[in-house]
């Protein structure tokens, strides 16, 4: 039992090193590396950081991406204030209410972020988690580089003074 959870604990370390190192550098490299931060202050406040917008839909199916993962539902459709084509993942169809015509949603003012207007409590729940998942993967980014520069520091020293 105490081998199945050190197994476990290495395998949850290397795919959380992974994950943080991989949202890390995409984020900085598309300059959105404070999104999660600012999709969360547009939520907690909607009529200061959020601009309400519509789309027309053309095309809704279930995605499973390229490796046949996870189901995903996939709205594409104009947006009504620009006529700009877009695709918004929504996670399930339950949550566009048997709409498929036209589909209210807010837009972040902040991150230019699509977000469903009338969709039920759940889907703003797995946005918040999304939300924060992500922050907790580019702070244990962090981490990590504080532990590699300790680990670094204790081998030069140690190679220094040939403590070994």
């Amino acid at each position: 039992m105490k081998n199945v959870l050190v197994i476990f604990a290495v395998i949850f370390a290397i795919g959380n090193i992974m994950m943080s190192v991989t949202a890390t550098f995409f984020d900085v490299y598309a300059n959105q590396y404070l999104k999660e931060y600012e999709n969360i202050k547009s939520f907690k406040n909607k009529k200061l950081y959020m601009a309400d917008d519509a789309m027309l839909i053309e095309r809704a199916y279930e995605d499973t991406g390229i490796d046949n993962g996870m189901p995903v539902f996939v709205i594409e459709g104009v947006l009504l204030s620009d006529n700009s084509k877009v695709r918004l993942a929504v996670g399930e169809q339950e949550y566009l209410r048997s709409n498929l015509d036209k589909q209210p949603l807010y837009r972040s003012k902040l991150t230019n972020n699509l977000f469903l207007r009338n969709a039920p409590q759940e889907y703003y729940k797995d946005q918040f988690i999304s939300f924060y998942l992500g922050i907790y993967f580019k702070i244990t980014f962090y981490v990590i580089i504080g532990i590699l520069i300790y680990i670094l520091i204790r081998y030069i020293k140690a190679r220094r003074y040939r403590l070994y």
